[in-house]
């Protein structure tokens, strides 16, 4: 039987009180989080607030960064939607739960147990949520534990905003859950999926994807209200009021209400005495305010998805080409990320269920969670160079053969393809070529002298090469091994009789010498006689 507490405190370094609650539930010291509304920083967002809310993040508020990261999803289609892509290109992914190499049968059932638990569990939204650490560079999964007799196991974990956690002020590496006290209260071991997610390099406040689209969300949004004010004026005259010097304010404010009317329905009336103006209708370029727009579009698709022609912001030619490379930047994104999610899927669930339920105290004997990019190797090419290093005496592993071809390894009670039937080597060994003197009686042109010298090293070779064949199939039918019939063959070569063999070759080679010399001298005679 495991000793739970003292498992939980020499590898977690905490107590038990995660199997039994959830550190949310604690209604007076952080309950209030649950009852907390986003303030929405994104309205009126100028480039100083701007600052002043990235700058407190790094001094370890990370309410209202998180806030605003949040509105920059929600209002931003373009960062909302490649963000969905690039966490649902994951998501999707056919995942398996597979045992360390070398497992032991504790480390086999605890790796069964893993696929039962996780096939209860809605695992795409697991990664979705894990998905979210993109953009803010980390998030909190909290756990929930439940029990089945002796065995435990984690129900479905929920993603927690991440408003409600800051980092530590002596350490901006720790995030706390924010309470009423000034560092927060530190995460239950067990109770939590803390993901860190390395979209870049820095502290925690620093790692996220939005820290690099802040800048051109404000700048687009201020490129778009400029535009919009444009368009609303684009074409319409100046208006110009005036009024006498003794006007009185409320003949002032009925000039100004004629002069905004006349400006949408243009019609209006004026006091005697007043008078309105129409100057140059306003002018504008549009194509400014546009070029702004495209730079942060595109500047938002090259932070979250590598490139820009695979979110249908690109320009230019070549965007076939150039599509396909971006492409490959994006899946080796979306490699990192699988990565980044295993890792925390195995450190935080995997095993903690290993450790509790079967014993496994090292993180790296615990199932292992992968996600499954269908990247294989060329079969073509695998097939054709493989055997050249077999036979160089590489020591190859066939679960590297299977993992670079995407073939799946065979159970114990699956069928498996086999390879067609070869014909045994005697019946290859009969299989003789053609005969020259039958092709010779088939031709339906004339018989030359080297037919007849071939007709006749077959008509009266074959009979030796027949013995010999008789000899060697008797061997190897006799051998046990390829080995054996190679030294049987080596025996036996002296005893073959290559003397007649020999002799009816050279007597062949001699008349075609003859042959050769004659048809020289033939066509000699010839020309000369012309």
């Amino acid at each position: 039987m495991v000793n739970i507490k003292g498992m939980i405190k020499s590898l977690f370094g905490g107590d038990t009180a995660a199997l039994s609650e959830q550190q949310t539930d604690d209604q007076a010291r952080i309950g209030q989080l649950k009852r907390e509304f986003a303030e929405h920083p994104s309205k009126g967002l100028t480039p100083g607030r701007l600052y002043q809310i990235l700058e407190a993040a790094e001094q370890g508020d990370l309410q209202a960064q998180s806030d605003l990261f949040e509105d920059m999803e929600e209002k931003d289609p373009q960062i909302g939607a490649d963000l969905l892509k690039r966490r649902q290109l994951a998501a999707e992914l056919e995942w398996q739960i597979i045992a360390p190499d070398n497992a032991t049968a504790q480390e086999k059932k605890a790796t069964e147990h893993a696929n039962e638990v996780f096939s209860a569990m809605e695992v795409e939204d697991l990664v979705l949520d894990l998905g979210s650490g993109l953009g803010h560079g980390w998030a909190n999964l909290e756990l929930n534990w439940q029990r089945d007799g002796a065995i435990r196991y984690i129900e479905q974990p929920t993603l927690r905003p991440h408003s409600w956690f800051r980092l530590h002020p002596d350490d901006q590496n720790v995030l706390t859950l924010r309470d009423m006290s000034a560092t927060g209260a530190e995460l239950w071991p067990l109770g939590w999926v803390d993901h860190r997610h390395r979209a870049r390099p820095g502290y925690v406040a620093r790692s996220g994807l939005h820290r690099m689209l802040a800048w051109p969300y404000l700048f687009q949004n201020y490129a778009l209200g400029d535009l919009a004010q444009l368009l609303e004026i684009y074409g319409m005259p100046a208006r110009l009021g005036k009024y006498p010097k003794n006007a009185t304010d409320k003949e002032k404010a009925t000039l100004l209400r004629a002069v905004v009317s006349m400006g949408k329905d243009a019609a209006g009336i004026v006091p005697e005495g007043m008078a309105i103006e129409f100057l140059e209708a306003a002018q504008g370029r549009s194509d400014v305010y546009l070029a702004m727009m495209n730079w942060c579009e595109r500047s938002k698709s090259r932070v979250i998805l590598g490139g820009t022609l695979t979110s249908g912001t690109g320009e230019g030619t070549n965007t076939n080409a150039l599509g396909n490379v971006h492409e490959r930047g994006q899946t080796s994104l979306i490699r990192s990320d699988v990565r980044q999610y295993c890792s925390s899927i195995r450190k935080s669930i995997l095993w903690p269920m290993a450790a509790l339920n079967f014993g496994i105290t090292h993180a790296n004997r615990a199932p292992r969670f992968v996600l499954d990019m269908g990247e294989t190797e060329d079969l073509q090419a695998l097939a054709t160079t493989l055997p050249v290093f077999v036979d160089m005496g590489a020591n190859i592993p066939t679960w590297w053969l299977h993992e670079k071809t995407g073939i799946p390894k065979a159970g114990k009670d699956d069928e498996v393809l086999r390879p067609a039937p070869q014909a045994p080597m005697t019946a290859m060994l009969r299989q003789q070529p053609a005969r020259p003197l039958a092709a010779l009686r088939q031709s339906k042109g004339p018989a030359t002298p080297a037919d007849a010298i071939a007709a006749r090293l077959a008509r009266e070779g074959d009979p030796h090469i027949a013995g010999w064949l008789e000899r060697i199939e008797a061997m190897l039918e006799a051998a046990s091994s390829l080995e054996e019939f190679r030294k049987m063959l080596l025996a036996a070569q002296d005893d073959l009789d290559e003397d007649k063999l020999a002799e009816l070759l050279g007597d062949g080679l001699s008349v075609a010498d003859l042959a050769g010399r004659s048809d020289i001298e033939d066509v000699s005679e010839s020309s000369n006689g012309r």
